[in-house]
């Protein structure tokens, strides 16, 4: 039986040695990233997305998403999964059992 578990291993080392490696490079022709950071200019573009990315939530997406996380998943996923979950935790029949129809048995066979 072969395992589906995932043989990635190592990847986040790998990042890591990728970051160093491009730091080590960046100091090697004098780029100061401290500088780069602290630069008005790029503090105003940080500002710039910023505001511009809480305007968008604000104005078009904190409403639908909003709908989509507490109608949607919270009403119909979470809240029943979880009443289904004590149930079965209880040994009480869950709302699948119960709202299932019923197959009648079958009885002895009649010639």
């Amino acid at each position: 039986m072969k395992s589906n578990i995932p043989t990635n291993r190592g990847s986040l080392l790998l990042w890591v040695l990728i970051i160093i490696v491009a730091l080590l490079i960046l100091s090697y022709y004098g780029f100061s990233l401290r500088n780069l950071v602290n630069a008005p200019v790029t503090q105003d573009n940080f500002t710039y997305v910023a505001t511009s990315t809480v305007s968008v939530w604000d104005k078009y997406l904190e409403q639908p998403a909003s709908y989509l996380w507490n109608d949607v998943f919270i009403s119909l996923i979470w809240d029943p999964a979880i009443y289904n979950l004590t149930q079965m935790k209880n040994g009480q029949p869950t709302n699948i059992a119960s709202s299932s129809p019923q197959i009648p048995q079958p009885g002895p066979l009649v010639n």
